[in-house]
This record gives C-alpha cells, sequence and structure tokens, in this order.
C-alpha cells in the first residue's frame, strides 16, 4: 500500500504538467504563441524588460522554463521573445538557461512520473533509449541539433534512458546553441522592425539580417532530410 502510494506521489507532477497542457491549449493559450502577437506587443514587452532592469532576465529565465514544462509550449518561441526583449546575444543567453532548466524540468517530472513504464513505452521509445545508452551525450546533442523528433519527446525518452542529469543539460545547452541563436536573432530584428513602425514585406527578405537567419532555419529544416537519406544510403 505504502508503495502504491508512493508511486502515486511520484507520478503527480507528470500529472499536474499535463494537465496544464490541457488547460492551456483548451483556453486557446497557442493563439498567443504567434509571431504577429509578438510584433503588435514588442515595444510595450521591451519598455516592460526595461523597467524591470536586471530582474527581467532571471524572470524571462523562470518563464521560459515554466512555460516548456507545459509540454506543449514551443521553444523557440521563448527564443524569440528572448530576442525581441534583450538583443540578440543577451536574449540567446537567456533563451539557452531558460530552455536547458525547462528541459531538465520535464526531463526530472518524467524520470519521477514514467518509473518502471520503460518496458511499457513501444518500440519507438525503446530504440531511442538504445541509442542513448551507446553513446549518450553525442546522441543527444544530434537531438537537439537535428530536429528529427520533437523537443519534449527527446526529455521523456532521455528520462526512460535513465540518463544523468548533468549529461541531459549539457547536451541540450550544446545543441540548441544554432537553432536558438537564429530566433533570437529574429526576435532581435522584429523588435527593430517594431521600433520603426515596420512590418516585414518582401524588401525585407533582401537585408542580410533577415535572409541569414532564415536560411539557417532553411539548413536546420532540411537536416532531417539528409540525415534519413544518409541513413537509407548506409
Amino acid at each position: 500500500m505504502r508503495h502504491a502510494l508512493t508511486r502515486a506521489a511520484a507520478r503527480l507532477p507528470l500529472l499536474l504538467a499535463v494537465m496544464a497542457a490541457v488547460a492551456f491549449l483548451a483556453f486557446g493559450g497557442m493563439r498567443y504563441v504567434s509571431l504577429g502577437t509578438l510584433a503588435e506587443n514588442a515595444r510595450w514587452l521591451r519598455q516592460t524588460a526595461d523597467d524591470w532592469g536586471l530582474a527581467a532576465p532571471l524572470m524571462f529565465i523562470a518563464v521560459n522554463a515554466a512555460l516548456l514544462m507545459l509540454l506543449v509550449f514551443p521553444a523557440w518561441f521563448c527564443a524569440i521573445m528572448g530576442g525581441l526583449l534583450f538583443g540578440r546575444w543577451l536574449g540567446l543567453a537567456c533563451a539557452l538557461v531558460g530552455t536547458t532548466l525547462g528541459a531538465s524540468g520535464v526531463f526530472l517530472v518524467a524520470r519521477a512520473g514514467l518509473d518502471g513504464l520503460a518496458e511499457r513505452a513501444g518500440p519507438r521509445a525503446a530504440r531511442i533509449a538504445q541509442g542513448f545508452r551507446s553513446n549518450a551525450l553525442s546522441y543527444l546533442v544530434f537531438l537537439r541539433l537535428v530536429p528529427l523528433i520533437p523537443f519534449t519527446v527527446v526529455n521523456v525518452a532521455a528520462a526512460l534512458a535513465r540518463l544523468r542529469l548533468g549529461t541531459l543539460m549539457l547536451g541540450t545547452l550544446i545543441g540548441i546553441v544554432p537553432s536558438a541563436l537564429i530566433y533570437a536573432s529574429l526576435g532581435d530584428l522584429l523588435m527593430d522592425l517594431a521600433r520603426r513602425g515596420q512590418i516585414p514585406d518582401s524588401n525585407l527578405l533582401y537585408e542580410p539580417r533577415f535572409l541569414l537567419p532564415l536560411l539557417g532555419l532553411a539548413v536546420l529544416a532540411l537536416l532531417p532530410i539528409a540525415v534519413e537519406r544518409w541513413r537509407r544510403r548506409r
């Protein structure tokens, strides 16, 4: 009886995270996750961050981590907002820390709540877990860099494979640098456009500040296809 209660208590954080995600979706939270929403509120958001001073980056990191623990909130949106609020480089640093902490939180919740379920998680999860066991850090960096598997699924699979927390944090921090830099750059550009009262149009596609991040996103988007073709050839 005591063992059953202990296992139920361990799974409570996971249940709460799932319930929060369902509530977020049910109340239309995803309608705020858009570049249009950021563009409309860019100057107000930046002014608020400036008013908060040194506390603003810390608050952003905490909120970033908490939002990712909803399981349905995209990490890319947080990185874009970081660039918008703090500029490219400080925004990148805040997004890296916040996203790594959020991934770690999901990992810990999953590790506590999914104890004993690894054997029943299915063949796909078993294959991912085996990849982690063979070379955990490099495999995790690869999965973060090349988005073959959704961000949250990687966190859960890492928990099922019983990775060390330090490995999860280091692999996440290294692997998300390219994409986070691209998104933070886009957020910085979006803020600059908002200050000038402009909205993105076709002419801006030829500006290096806008074109280079888009090319970077295109490369990242094509990586899974290239990797899959390479695997087939082998």
